[in-house]
């Protein structure tokens, strides 16, 4: 089917090259006499794929911008970049806006003037904010690079030359003892101390025993809803975003079949984990009630630490490495290839061994 007129189109390249495919667009029209009057084209970028250059077709014409490239600013380059980055990864939009803003100083500048000196001083300036923030900032910088390269209005990736100023950091994961756990059983479906007023009674402590047993990532608990855990076949239907390996199917283990059936009985919400009014949490508010109650509890731990620790206990049992990364949702090539849906029992199995 032909695009509409003035829609602009997708055509393949002759030869070898690494982004065949080139998308243009209509930018006006021209008096090519005798009363007819023709279309005048600009490319909008070069591309890899042809589904790659029909999106970039499709997102330039449901918010057209100027394909001057001394115009395309770091801001317009974000605003016209991020929505389609958003609608694919909506769960990173909270921390690329925040990257976003440490940049304000380089918004104005055009991305095809900007260079890795000024790239690097967005980095220097960021005195006292952890090398990961550095690191979750660069990554934006080389994300706008590449596409604007792919659209030319930028010619090299000059985030490529950024270092990182904040020192590293020594990880702090504190794997949760048997006696921390078998105290968090104690309290099953029962208020913990320390809970904050707003979200005491909300069944919260039986979250962390799910993640103790599923190594599941907080925002992945955080997501799940009803219809994603299947308690007659013993899965939850992970449809995680941060990874193609973070999609996946996550055993139940056996002593979570009674405490995951009577949250969901306890709580007629679409969520699995919400607050009183049946609202999905935020990880913010998740993680100042988790803080609250492990500091009353006298435990030192983050909400990482229950997927450290789950791992920790599932290479203790044994479990071989690649099915240890297929339930926790680590990339790796051989684990997508070797564990499918048909390897549930197995994966039950694997999980049934963990024991704190």
């Amino acid at each position: 089917m032909r695009n509409p007129n003035g829609y602009g189109g997708v055509s393949r390249l002759p030869g070898n090259r690494r982004r065949p495919y080139r998308v243009r667009v209509t930018v006006g029209w021209e008096d090519a006499g005798a009363g007819r009057r023709v279309q005048r084209y600009a490319t909008l970028g070069y591309f890899e794929t042809r589904s790659e250059a029909m999106r970039a077709l499709a997102d330039y014409n449901r918010s057209p911008y100027d394909l001057d490239a001394k115009n395309v600013t770091f801001k317009a380059a974000f605003d016209q970049w991020s929505p389609g980055y958003f609608e694919k990864y909506p769960s990173t939009r909270r921390v690329t806006e925040c990257a976003m803003g440490f940049c304000r100083d380089i918004w104005e500048i055009p991305l095809r003037e900007l260079r890795s000196v000024q790239l690097q001083g967005v980095i220097s300036a960021m005195d006292g904010k952890s090398r990961g923030y550095q690191s979750k900032v660069r990554s934006l910088m080389h994300m706008l690079f590449r596409w604007g390269i792919s659209r030319e209005v930028a010619q090299n990736d000059w985030s490529r030359y950024v270092e990182l100023t904040a020192p590293e950091q020594e990880s702090s994961r504190r794997i949760f003892t048997g006696p921390e756990v078998r105290r968090l059983w104690a309290y099953r479906g029962a208020p913990l101390p320390g809970e904050p007023e707003s979200l005491g009674g909300c069944g919260l402590g039986d979250s962390v025993l799910v993640l103790l047993y599923t190594g599941l990532r907080v925002g992945e608990l955080l997501n799940l809803t009803r219809q994603d855990i299947h308690l007659d076949a013993r899965y939850i239907d992970l449809h995680g975003t941060k990874t193609r390996a973070a999609r996946r199917t996550v055993p139940i283990h056996r002593r979570l079949m009674t405490v995951l059936d009577e949250m969901m009985l306890r709580r007629q919400s679409e969520y699995l984990v919400s607050d009183s009014l049946g609202r999905r949490l935020t990880y913010a508010r998740y993680k100042g009630w988790f803080d609250a109650v492990f500091a009353a509890l006298g435990m030192e731990h983050t909400p990482h630490d229950t997927r450290h620790s789950f791992v920790s206990a599932l290479d203790t049992a044994g479990v071989r490495r690649t099915a240890v990364k297929f339930i926790v949702g680590h990339s790796q090539k051989d684990v997508t290839d070797r564990y499918t849906h048909k390897n549930l029992p197995e994966l039950i199995e694997a999980v049934d061994k963990v024991e704190y």
